[in-house]
């Protein structure tokens, strides 16, 4: 486990998988859910190189069909290098293997680095195609934040609130795990959707694919606390909480991709939001979770 700390903000990430594992702001007050194993056993995993479950939960690569698990290699916690570390920062890395390249025949390097600063952290992704040919890839967070986040709270007093006015308009999540089709969320209105337990968990996933904000904010009504999570590089932002838990907490995950559409071919480069790496070039993205101060 490896521990940083920016002033009285601090985090603690594991090299299995590069979770973070727990982040907490001046107040001392944990943000990240602690992995109850009767509820989820995660923290925040990462995604990488899909986002969501491939089509038949395959992906085509140059005419050969590779079996590509939902959220990619690194959903499965695999153990990662540390490349650089500070103390307010930690950049860990994740190299081809023989097991990846089964499932992801590239050579590739996948960092992600955590960087502290008062009452937030950023999470910035780095891939690199170390391979001689072109490799397609997406990438994403899965961050689960406490909630509620304060004492005599419940979950149903906070909202999901947009800086920009949006439709509310999401795609739907098949019992295959891909997308067919759209929703237009009855309880979202103007920039603010309610949480709440019977409108979320009955549902896989709210998958925003046509966000005009690139950020948004978790905030308690009565309070007016809360936190933002900005993703200004990234188009699809996944909101999450298991279904009939009654869990105490709501993730938000910004990402450079989207699960696979029914409709879709399959070839790994048709997939929506992918980008497609020339050899020996490099993508970053990043996002930023900030608390009220």
């Amino acid at each position: 486990m490896l521990h940083i700390a920016y002033g009285k903000t601090t985090a603690a990430i594991s090299t299995k998988g590069g979770q973070i594992v727990s982040f907490k702001g001046d107040n001392g007050r944990e943000v990240i859910w602690q992995a109850d194993p009767a509820v989820w056993d995660q923290h925040a995993p990462l995604l990488f190189p899909v986002c969501g479950s491939a089509k038949d939960g395959k992906v085509i690569i140059e005419g050969k069909t590779y079996q590509m698990p939902k959220h990619g290699i690194t959903r499965a916690n695999p153990q990662m290098a540390v490349a650089a570390k500070g103390d307010d920062y930690v950049d860990l890395m994740l190299t081809a293997s023989d097991e990846t390249r089964a499932v992801y025949p590239f050579d590739f390097e996948f960092h992600v680095e955590y960087l502290l600063f008062q009452n937030g952290f950023r999470t910035r992704f780095t891939i690199l195609n170390r391979d001689a040919r072109p490799m397609p890839m997406c990438v994403g967070g899965h961050p689960a934040f406490v909630c509620p986040m304060e004492d005599g709270a419940k979950f149903e007093d906070y909202d999901l609130v947009f800086p920009c006015e949006e439709d509310g308009c999401v795609d739907k999540v098949a019992s295959s795990g891909m997308l067919s089709g759209t929703e237009v969320l009855p309880f979202f209105h103007g920039n603010t959707m309610p949480l709440s337990h019977a409108e979320i968990d009955c549902r896989d996933s709210l998958l925003f694919t046509s966000l005009k904000s690139r950020s948004v904010r978790l905030v308690n009504r009565n309070t007016g606390t809360g936190l933002t999570v900005s993703f200004p590089k990234m188009e699809t932002l996944a909101v999450w909480s298991p279904t009939a838990k009654f869990a105490d907490f709501i993730c938000l995950e910004p990402w450079h991709g989207t699960p696979a559409y029914v409709d879709e071919s399959g070839k790994f480069e048709d997939k929506k939001y992918v980008t497609v790496l020339a050899p020996g070039e490099t993508y970053v993205t990043w996002f930023d979770v900030t608390l009220d101060a």
